[in-house]
């Protein structure tokens, strides 16, 4: 082993020690690839000058803010997961406004809230529901927190582009948000910013007495812990669960790896989701059982590939890879914020591989206008028939133009292929979304109300509580 790989051995050992990230742990490449990006911005020469500037009083933390912001993975966007926010519309949020109308006060903690997508859903929620209810008087008070001071910074910003809005119909995107004065992204509107606010945040400090003050009426850490051993999965956990006020409730991620809490956390379950409340709290909606969950295999493609360097995301890049990890280099490009990018990895990715349904799916998805992405996802339907989430998406489209006849055949497809799938299966580029919980959404089962058989997950979710 050579002086530089065992400093690089040193740094990541400090980097999953302050992190928690151990995903990191056996990926020395990638790690090496966004540390040299840091170490170039920092004009140091090699790892062991930057181990340095990490251990410099004066330097080191603010640089250490910068490289929690480079190793942090953020991918997220509005209603992400329609089957957990199904079940916050319908159960968590109504039993909490119930439980909690004598002090007509209501906390939330949104856990490596990444750009803010998650913890702004929950407000818009929210505000839905107290309106409905003739409730708007209330304090509400929604906390996001993550480890990235840029992630952070885009938060605070509230300005997002299509793909963090992919699964909000243009409706909704015109009720919630404004046009941004580039005329390309959306500025989310005063009423649900006011809602949230923001702090820098690191799930570590948990266990030893750190982080937000509870209790908390409501936490949602989904998509966070997956990036821990489990062990230290189940100890953050726990901290959670400390924090939470004795009604509250707990979102976890579907892929999270948790293993046995029962002795601290019940588990009830909803349709194709579970939720957590303390133990002992045996008053809720559905009959708890013990918490056994462990990890779950998902449809989080953006982790299976190597991450380089923004700057060094170039067709030829890309034209080093197959189809398979062309599609996850662009939608890393893209769950980090860099559409433009992602985009024009897209295009270059599509002129190596045209005959890849899924690169053309991504191009429908990261389409700048309704028209570029309807021809994306007949694309995709022309290459694979059996697209669902193309012929779900593609529905959305056609009902934004009015299209209805032509929108509810798209469904029909949908839900036939959907039929045809195990209940408990994840759909193909559904973002976690099993059968049942799509079928649920697209009217598949009858079980789905009126305006929520429209469109795909969150984007379904979205005009049911507009």
């Amino acid at each position: 082993m050579t002086d530089r790989q065992r400093v690089l051995e040193r740094l990541a050992a400090r980097i999953v020690a302050r992190t928690g990230l151990h995903y990191y742990a056996d990926k020395m490449d990638l790690l090496e690839m966004v540390l040299q990006r840091r170490m170039e911005a920092c004009g140091c020469a090699c790892p062991m000058d930057y181990l340095s500037r990490l251990s410099d009083e004066s330097a080191g933390e603010a640089e250490w803010r910068a490289l929690e912001s480079a190793v942090t993975i953020g991918e997220t966007f509005f209603f992400r997961y329609a089957e957990q926010f199904h079940a916050l519309e319908r159960t968590i949020l109504p039993d909490l406004i119930t439980r909690l109308r004598p002090r007509r006060t209501i906390r939330i903690w949104s856990v490596g809230c990444s750009n803010g997508a998650e913890p702004y859903s929950l407000a818009i929620l929210l505000h839905r529901l107290l309106r409905a209810r003739g409730e708007l008087d209330w304090t509400v008070d929604i906390l996001g927190t993550d480890i990235s001071v840029q992630a952070l910074e885009r938060a605070r910003a509230a300005e997002y582009g299509a793909w963090s809005l992919r699964d909000v119909g243009a409706s909704e995107r015109r009720q919630w948000f404004r046009p941004a004065a580039s005329g390309r992204h959306w500025i989310l509107r005063d009423v649900y910013r006011r809602m949230v606010r923001f702090e820098y945040g690191n799930i570590m400090d948990l266990p030893s007495g750190g982080g937000p003050a509870g209790p908390f009426d409501l936490i949602l850490c989904r998509n966070v812990l997956l990036y821990f051993e489990a062990t230290r999965a189940l100890e953050l956990v726990r901290a959670l669960a400390e924090r939470l006020s004795p009604p509250g409730w707990l979102l976890l991620g579907h892929s999270d790896p948790i293993g046995e809490c029962g002795d601290f956390l019940e588990t009830v379950t909803f349709a194709g989701t579970v939720a957590f409340r303390a133990a002992g709290s045996r008053h809720g909606p559905a009959a708890p059982r013990r918490c056994v969950l462990s990890r779950a295999s998902g449809t989080r493609l953006s982790l299976t590939a190597p991450f380089r360097p923004a700057r060094a995301r170039t067709p030829d890049i890309v034209a080093r890879a197959d189809a398979g990890l062309a599609r996850a280099e662009v939608r890393v490009l893209a769950d980090r914020g860099a559409v433009a990018e992602a985009r024009a990895g897209c295009r270059a990715a599509l002129d190596l591989y045209p005959l890849d349904a899924g690169l053309h799916f991504l191009s429908g998805v990261l389409a700048e206008d309704a028209v570029a992405a309807g021809e994306g996802f007949r694309r995709t339907l022309y290459l694979d028939r059996e697209h669902v989430m193309a012929h779900v998406h593609l529905a959305r489209l056609l009902r934004d133009a009015g299209e209805e006849d032509e929108a509810e055949r798209m469904l029909r497809q949908a839900r036939t292929l959907l039929h045809r799938l195990p209940p408990g299966a994840t759909v193909p580029d559904g973002d976690g979304l099993t059968v049942a919980g799509l079928l649920r959404l697209v009217g598949g089962d009858g079980a789905a109300d009126g305006d929520e058989t429209i469109a795909h997950g969150s984007s379904l979710l979205a005009r049911s509580v507009s």
